[in-house]
């Protein structure tokens, strides 16, 4: 048995399949974002717009991590556990124990999120290069992190390496192992915790520099499209083979399924004549956000991002109607609230919204 395998067979308890599947969706919408923005205003603003969010992000992951690990060294092995500690949950496992090799801490994975869903290369930049700065300002800024190896460039493992930024360095001499450091064991909160930091957290960080660089409603009308395709897939796997519409009690239960995998609460979808609607009365999104001092109320453009996904959700399984959020708590309302509508009654209510009033004298 592989170490990678090894590692992954000994971790504890996992989270259920769902929730991995629509945490990785939200890492989905958080790429959709990232390619979006990169085609609107080019790879070096795009970058920029997101480095410093990130490297508030990777000291984050530190402040964690030392909690975690009571970390009071301030070496090489310390400065790369925090990643460590993440990557052993986003690897899924398939990590390989940590080499301290003359000084500098190796750490090789073998599996990347980036992969599933097809990420431009440049978010390894935008993530993991930006976060490891800043992990390496919170623990000892005398160190760097050199990312030798990237699986988003066709190479067959990830690898960094951690070592003073005044120590020589060689990709073909890594140096004699002293010794290796065993990976985590995560248990079933601290897999909740990184899956929340990454997919939560970077969904937030590309809207938020899209919304910083273009505007809310132009990082909208980019981000649409993608948002469609990412619905239309998740609707079609959901739905099955079949090719005739579903009736409305599938698309309320399909649609209650993700919202409940997705962690938020409120009442149950209901149909009421020809549409469904639900209340979400608690949403980890929003309350992961205001956890930020430049999120106090959250990301509306995060929620309007997520409303195209599950609208195109809607249009795989019944095209006739459409999903749509008539109340968010992102927009200062006490909860959300979402109905699903048949498209031609919707496009009446717009109609009679926009109709001029006839003053008669």
């Amino acid at each position: 048995m592989t170490d990678e395998l090894q590692n992954r067979d000994e971790q504890e308890d996992t989270m259920p399949g769902e929730v991995i599947q629509f945490h990785i969706v939200l890492f989905e919408c958080a790429m959709n974002v990232f390619k979006a923005l990169l085609e609107e205003t080019g790879t070096n603003r795009t970058l920029e717009a997101i480095r410093p969010l990130n490297k508030y992000a990777g000291g984050i992951l530190a402040s964690q991590a030392k909690g975690r690990f009571d970390l009071k060294r301030i070496d090489a092995e310390a400065v790369a556990m925090p990643y460590y500690w993440c990557h052993t949950g986003t690897s899924g496992g398939y990590i390989k124990p940590m080499e301290i090799r003359d000084g500098k801490a190796i750490v090789e994975l073998n599996f990347c999120p980036t992969l599933v869903i097809n990420a431009r290369p440049e978010a390894c930049i935008a993530i993991s290069h930006y976060a490891a700065e800043g992990i390496c300002e919170a623990v000892n800024p005398d160190y760097e992190y050199i990312f030798t190896h990237h699986l988003s460039k066709g190479d067959d493992c990830c690898r960094y390496v951690v070592k003073r930024k005044s120590d020589k360095f060689s990709l073909y001499n890594l140096g004699r192992v002293e010794r290796t450091v065993p990976v985590p064991r995560l248990s079933l909160e601290e897999q909740y915790l990184i899956s929340t930091l990454v997919c939560f957290g970077q969904l937030g960080i590309m809207t938020s520099a899209s919304v910083g660089l273009i505007g809310s409603e132009r990082t909208m009308e980019v981000g649409a499209p993608l948002a469609r395709e990412t619905g239309l897939r998740i609707g079609n796997e959901l739905k099955g083979s079949g090719a005739e519409k579903s009736d409305l009690s599938i698309v309320r239960d399909k649609l209650d399924f993700i919202c409940s995998a997705l962690g938020q609460s409120g009442t149950p979808a209901t149909i009421t004549d020809s549409s469904i609607e639900k209340e979400i009365t608690d949403c980890p999104l929003q309350e992961y956000y205001t956890q930020f001092p430049f999120w106090p109320q959250g990301i509306p453009e995060v929620c309007k991002h997520l409303e195209g996904v599950l609208n195109g959700v809607c249009e795989a399984i019944n095209p006739d109607y459409e999903f749509a959020y008539d109340r968010m708590k992102t927009k200062g309302d006490a909860n959300c609230h979402w109905v699903i509508k048949k498209k031609a009654e919707r496009a009446k209510e717009e109609t009679k919204k926009e109709a001029p009033k006839i003053v008669r004298v």
